[in-house]
């Protein structure tokens, strides 16, 4: 890096100087002092490539195989938005660089267990990723913009010209990387001319990054096209960097066409979930084989083409994804969460009369409990109808029961959930009205008033 910077600097003083003592316009043509100045750049300009190639780090040689370098989470989410941490961006760069230094020991932040210890020492000593003034490497702090251009411009030539930005001021930090780094087309320059250098990077911008620091350009065909592709249910095909997402994720191995990069065969990636039903964040998904269903319905759960189980309407899946994420959370157990959404339906809503619902009707559900959220109150089938949509969304087999409630009969609607082998009503609306008495998971003939089915 040193040594790169130093030859640069050289051979800028050089043209500098013969900028500033031209020879005399007497001595020779005008065409002729124009070509002649014309060859010197070219010259300086080839030098100054030549010696940014001897002396810059490399990156791994791919040829065909194009390993994949980004990975999804524990739950098999990519999470585009969230920003790379300074752990995951050196272990990213540790992964493509050819034949890295191997340093042990050197932050005090670093803990020598550390998955990504070998790539923050590595990468360290290298000056890709150097620790801060007091020492530290701050593994879970962003990675910004700035400090990608930054570690991404030690792999490149300098030879090209840099791209400037209006918030990149001449003696801003990294503000040489940051032109380099643009100019060799690792970043584009937004309408607005600026970098946005203290942003963090997210994962999305990663890909996008890294692939061009690769020169991967990815196969848009065979990555909308191919069953084998791995499925993100939070990166959808629409999304902008949808297929760098997918060159980064995914080991395959291609051939350049003249169209660019053509993939010939690809390994089908899993992720680690376990069979059976998944809420992540508020959203159900349903794992089988490592794969999330798609398009289909498992054991009465309809899963729609974005893996997420569906009522049929989209408003109210929002809704409903809505108040899981905000009344439950990961320390919760199964039951606790149950408990969270029953309360939360209890205790917000009020009753007002609406209409029955008849003996033998069926899909009346996701009407009430829009109704029902939307204007804040219902009736008992409203109460029942959003509780079993949000029992389902959290994986309960949850039913609404149309029935008579009490010596008169009156008509009245509730939740079954069997647990166990054992059956369990739920009743918000009632308990409601009735605070005194549970009717959370009560068993019949337990109830302060008598159900008939």
């Amino acid at each position: 890096m040193n040594n790169k910077r130093a030859a640069a600097g050289m051979l800028a003083a050089v043209l500098l100087l013969m900028g500033a003592n031209p020879p005399a316009a007497a001595e020779r043509p005008e065409a002729a002092s124009g070509s002649a100045v014309q060859t010197f750049i070219e010259t300086v300009q080839q030098l100054l490539e030549c010696s940014a190639r001897e002396n810059a780090l490399t990156l791994r040689e791919e040829a065909a195989s194009h390993l994949k370098y980004m990975d999804g989470s524990g739950v098999g989410m990519f999470e585009p938005d969230k920003g790379l941490t300074r752990a995951e961006a050196a272990q990213i760069l540790y992964t493509l660089a050819d034949d890295p230094p191997e340093i042990e020991g050197g932050f005090p932040d670093v803990p020598e267990t550390a998955w990504y210890a070998a790539a923050a020492n590595s990468l360290a000593r290298a000056g890709v990723m150097p620790g801060d003034e007091e020492g530290m490497f701050r593994p879970d702090e962003p990675f910004t913009r700035a400090e990608c251009a930054a570690a991404a411009a030690c792999f490149l030539p300098r030879g090209r010209i840099p791209i400037t930005f209006l918030d990149v001021p001449v003696g801003a930090p990294y503000y040489e990387e940051i032109g380099i780094a643009a100019a060799n087309g690792l970043f584009s320059r937004p309408e607005d001319g600026c970098f946005r250098p203290d942003d963090p990077l997210t994962r999305a911008e990663a890909a996008a990054v890294f692939n061009r620091l690769l020169g991967r350009e990815p196969d848009t065909d065979t990555i909308r096209t191919s069953e084998k592709v791995r499925f993100f249910p939070d990166v959808p095909e629409t999304h902008w960097a949808y297929a760098q997402i997918m060159e980064a994720t995914v080991s395959h191995e291609q051939e350049y066409a003249e169209a660019g990069e053509h993939w010939v065969s690809l390994t089908e990636e899993r992720h680690p979930l376990a069979d059976g039903f998944h809420n992540i964040d508020g959203w159900l998904y349903c794992s089988q084989s490592g794969r999330f269903v798609r398009s289909r319905t498992v054991d009465g759960f309809a899963f729609g083409a974005d893996g997420r189980y569906t009522t049929g309407n989209p408003t109210l899946d929002n809704i409903l994804a809505e108040i899981i994420r905000t009344q439950t959370n990961a320390s919760m157990t199964e039951t606790e969460k149950l408990r969270a959404v029953y309360s939360h339906v209890r205790d917000r809503f009020t009753y007002i009369k609406r209409e029955l619902i008849s003996k033998g009707r069926t899909g009346w559900e996701p009407a009430y409990a829009e109704a029902f959220l939307r204007d804040g109150r219902g009736n008992c089938f409203g109460y029942a109808a959003t509780f079993c949509l949000l029992a389902r969304e959290l994986g309960y087999d949850a039913h609404t029961v149309v029935g008579w409630l009490g010596k008169n009969r009156q008509p009245h609607g509730w939740v079954e959930i069997v647990l166990n082998g054992k059956t369990y009503l739920y009743d918000a609306e009632l308990e409601m009205k009735y605070r005194s008495s549970n009717f959370f998971q009560a068993r019949y003939g337990n109830t302060l008033y008598a159900y008939y089915k």
